[in-house]
Formats: structure tokens, C-alpha cells, sequence
């Protein structure tokens, strides 16, 4: 008899064990776990922006296949031999300015400068440009003069890296004055209490840059900026997305938005300490809609990114 017993309860025993592993795997089923670290939490209103730069086309007299000799991005001075035409004879074609030159042109280089942004009607001039996408901005003007044109190769001619065709008469690429100020069109819904002249703080590609507001557009038309220095990053594109800082960001230990759990009046986060998920109080300092900065929790700390009820104490093998 003593035996029967000794056999129940060790069976009893071994039946626990394994509900309460049942009950451990449902419950660390599906998470999902991040690194807490420090860092910011910014207030950026993320939103479309049109650049306009100074830019002086490169006009070709004949068709022909481009070869340009002075890579993209690289600067040119005034009168140095930047591509060569191969049509029915080579051409070679010079810098009209000193600045960077660009292979690619979107026929708006006469179209949409910091001058049209700032005494442009905008919704007019952005109907002239076919809309806000940059793949609708594809032409090129004709009848534009062509006195760039030389038919005495450079020195030491290097290979050309980038070769494609042009009309006559067509742009084969321009010249952008880098040592003149970016301007830009951020299209934000909201202006109200923007003034000309506010000074706004713009992240651009990650670097955040202060600028200055040359117009406030009518009520849905946007704020028009000018930035004291050119963006290297905006070379090859005008359109792209900024942020727009409207609050100064916070410091601190940074988790997702996501890993904050309420238990009655607390909240907290579930961090897994020595692998086992603990439920760690904390303070937020700040958050947006993805991020929130917390006191009371380490950097380095990993949190459960989607908790649900249920998780203390329970070991994190899973992670």
C-alpha cells in the first residue's frame, strides 16, 4: 500500500511539473524581445518635401550617347570639360558654372527654384510640375541655348563611368551650385502660428538642421524654408521625407512604445533578468507613438516587446 502511494504522489508530482511546463510554453508562445538602450525620444512630424537648388542644365547641339568624364557628385570648375557627345561626331561639353556635377535631370531645374518658391503661386507651380511625385517630373526643355559646347577634348581624357543618350537640343545633365543655400517645400498640413522668419528644426537624412520659414502657404499649401547651408544628401533627389522637430526630444533609456504594461495602477515593463521575465515597474518620461523613455531600468536590458498577463516568474528559455 505504502508503495501505491509513494507511486501516486511521485506521478502527482510529475503531472504538476508538466502542467505548469504546458502552462510556462503557452504562455512565452510568441514573444518577442528588444534590447533596451539610451537614446531619444523625438517629436518629428514626418512629411514630404520638394528641394529646390541652384541649377544650370548642360545642353547638347546634337544627339548622341553621354559619356560623362567628371563622375556624379563631383565638382567642376567654370569651363572644364565635364561629357562627351558621340553622335555624328564627338562633342565635348564644358561646365557652364563651378559646382557638383549631376548625370540626371527632371526638367525642373528652371522651373522650380528658390526664387519660383518664394513669389510663385504654389498650387499653380506644382500643377506646372505635374504633381508631387518625383517620376511625374520626367522632360526635357527645348530650344535652350548651347554655348557650353567645345570640340577640343580635355587632357588626359579618363574613361567615362556612365553613358546614355540625349536629343538635340536636350539636357545631358546640369551643374548645381553647392556653395548656394537649399531651399525647400514641405508640404505640412498644419502652419497655424508659423511666421516668416521662425526658424524650424528640420531632420533631414538623420541630421537634424535648423532653417528658416521664407513663406507660409495658403491654408493646406505648406511652409516654404530656406536652409543657410547646401545638403549634400539632396544632390540626387528632390523629393523626400523630413521631419519637421516640434518638441525638443528627451533623453534617456529608450524602449518600444509597445513593451509598456499596466498591472492595476503601475506600469511597467516585463525584463528578463538572470532568464527568468520579471515585471519592473518604471516612470515615462516621455514617449511618442513608437518609443517611450522610461526611468528605473538599465540599458541593456532585455524587454518583452507584446506582454500579456501572466508572465511573471516565468523562465525566457524561449528567448
Amino acid at each position: 500500500m505504502r508503495n501505491l502511494l509513494i507511486i501516486f504522489f511521485a506521478v502527482a508530482a510529475m503531472a504538476v511539473v508538466y502542467v505548469f511546463q504546458l502552462r510556462e510554453a503557452w504562455l512565452t508562445r510568441d514573444l518577442t524581445y528588444e534590447r533596451a538602450r539610451e537614446g531619444y525620444v523625438s517629436h518629428d512630424e514626418i512629411l514630404p518635401a520638394v528641394f529646390a537648388r541652384s541649377e544650370i542644365l548642360i545642353y547638347a547641339a546634337d544627339a548622341g550617347a553621354v559619356s560623362f568624364i567628371v563622375p556624379d557628385g563631383k565638382r567642376a570648375q567654370k569651363g572644364e570639360t565635364v561629357a562627351r557627345v558621340d553622335g555624328r561626331e564627338a562633342r565635348y561639353l564644358t561646365a557652364p558654372a563651378a559646382g557638383l556635377v549631376c548625370a540626371r535631370t527632371d526638367g525642373l531645374e528652371e522651373i522650380l527654384t528658390p526664387a519660383a518658391l518664394l513669389e510663385a503661386d504654389l498650387a499653380e507651380l506644382f500643377a506646372r510640375c505635374g504633381g508631387a511625385e518625383e517620376a511625374a517630373f520626367k522632360r526635357n526643355p527645348a530650344g535652350a541655348p548651347t554655348a557650353v559646347e567645345s570640340d577640343t577634348p580635355p587632357a588626359g581624357e579618363p574613361p567615362a563611368e556612365e553613358r546614355s543618350f540625349v536629343q538635340a537640343g536636350g539636357a545631358a545633365g546640369k551643374i548645381i551650385n553647392n556653395l548656394q543655400p537649399v531651399w525647400a517645400y514641405i508640404a505640412a498640413g498644419n502652419t497655424q502660428g508659423v511666421l516668416k522668419g521662425d526658424r524650424l528644426f528640420i531632420n533631414v537624412d538623420g541630421a537634424v538642421r535648423a532653417c528658416t520659414v521664407e513663406r507660409v502657404g495658403a491654408p493646406g499649401l505648406g511652409l516654404v524654408v530656406s536652409f543657410p547651408q547646401y545638403i549634400n544628401s539632396v544632390t540626387n533627389t528632390r523629393v523626400k521625407e523630413v521631419g519637421w522637430r516640434k518638441e525638443t526630444p528627451t533623453y534617456g533609456v529608450v524602449v518600444p512604445a509597445a513593451a509598456l504594461f499596466a498591472q492595476g495602477e503601475e506600469v511597467g515593463v516585463y525584463a528578463v533578468e538572470s532568464g527568468i521575465i520579471n515585471f519592473r515597474r518604471v516612470k515615462i518620461l516621455d514617449r511618442n507613438g513608437s518609443f517611450a523613455s522610461v526611468d528605473n531600468l538599465q540599458s541593456g536590458y532585455t524587454v518583452v516587446t507584446n506582454p500579456r498577463e501572466g508572465l511573471q516568474g516565468v523562465s525566457a528559455d524561449s528567448y
